[in-house]
């Protein structure tokens, strides 16, 4: 388990170091500003120091909840694992630890992990297509939303759920498939034992 923990931090730092640098770059060649609000100073140029203490804290939480999720695996409804879009859109609750929530939050939790790997794969490939001047994939949905939302952070906030579905879709698929492999080897865990 600490393995695929490990892997995750790994994956996560490098990916934010990705985002980061795209970011920079994207902004140094003045070709876009930084869309994330939380994130932005008010010309749209990146905080830097913002962004590494939010992702710091969002890499303390979902490494946590990976570790918790994966001793709970073996708590997962098997019909999340038959058919994980019965997940997809499951996961408003207040307390993932309440015992009639883990057989579909240790389930998402796992999830979240690749999840937000890809998240952060897609943002850096979408920094570097602006930086390069290259038509990118998010601006015209951005622009889109914006036209009819009005509000910048509300606008952030819509492309971000438009964006995570699809995501979200293939990381419960990914985990349900490692898991049915799990199940077919009859080896009672999800990663390899340390």
């Amino acid at each position: 388990m600490r393995k695929w923990i490990g892997l995750y931090i790994a994956a996560f730092l490098a990916l934010t170091g990705t985002d980061l640098a795209s970011t920079l770059w994207a902004l140094g060649k003045g070709n876009g500003q930084e869309f994330n609000g939380a994130v932005a100073d008010g010309a749209g140029m990146l905080v830097v120091e913002r962004l590494l203490t939010i992702n710091g804290a969002a890499l303390l939480f979902t490494a946590a909840m990976l570790g918790w999720a994966l001793r709970r695996r073996d708590r997962i409804d098997p019909r999340y694992i038959d058919r994980p879009e019965r997940a997809l859109l499951n996961y408003l609750y207040l307390n993932p630890f309440a015992a009639r929530r883990i057989p579909v939050s240790a389930f998402h939790y796992i999830a979240l992990a690749p999840a937000i790997l890809m998240i952060k794969a897609v943002a850096s490939l979408n920094n570097s297509l602006i930086a390069a001047g290259i038509p990118d994939l998010i601006s015209p949905l951005a622009w889109s939303v914006q036209k009819i939302v009005g509000h910048p952070t509300a606008t952030y906030w819509i492309v971000i759920m438009i964006l995570f579905h699809p995501i979200w879709w293939a990381a419960l698929h990914l985990v349900a498939r490692a898991l049915r492999q799990e199940g077919a080897r009859g080896t009672g865990r999800l990663v390899p034992a340390m």
